[in-house]
């Protein structure tokens, strides 16, 4: 159980630690702006995050193999990689609600347009 309450210990952790990083990083107004720039160059911001959390386990893997890092501690590798996955996330929720409203929109526009259409003024 003691594995538990340091894993929940963690997850704290890691979210006091990505609010003190979006000072840096984000916006006032776009906490993941600098995640979500990779849409700049037509790359979803999700898998964004992905590339920034792949660098973070190429670091570990390096790790594995040479039993050291020369700029950064492991342990601030395990935890960025963690943030970095659960950015990912979220933005990959935030895309994935985007694509139901724009498939809702469309979906009951079709109706009006169709109704439109059909009217006499426009046959």
């Amino acid at each position: 159980m003691e594995g538990s309450k340091r894993f929940h210990q963690i997850l704290h952790e890691l979210g006091k630690l990505h609010d003190e990083k979006q000072q840096d990083y984000g916006t006032p107004t776009d906490h993941f702006a600098n995640v979500r720039a990779s849409e700049n160059w037509g790359i979803p911001a999700w898998v964004g995050g992905m590339v920034r959390a792949t660098d973070k386990l190429n670091r570990l893997q390096t790790y594995a193999k040479r039993g050291h890092l020369a700029n950064e501690s492991v342990e601030d590798s395990f935890r960025d990689l963690a943030v970095h996955t659960i950015i990912a996330l979220v933005l990959w929720e935030e895309a994935r609600a985007q694509k139901i409203q724009q498939a809702v929109a469309t979906t009951l526009a079709r109706p009006m347009v169709q109704s439109l259409v059909e009217t006499p003024e426009c046959r």
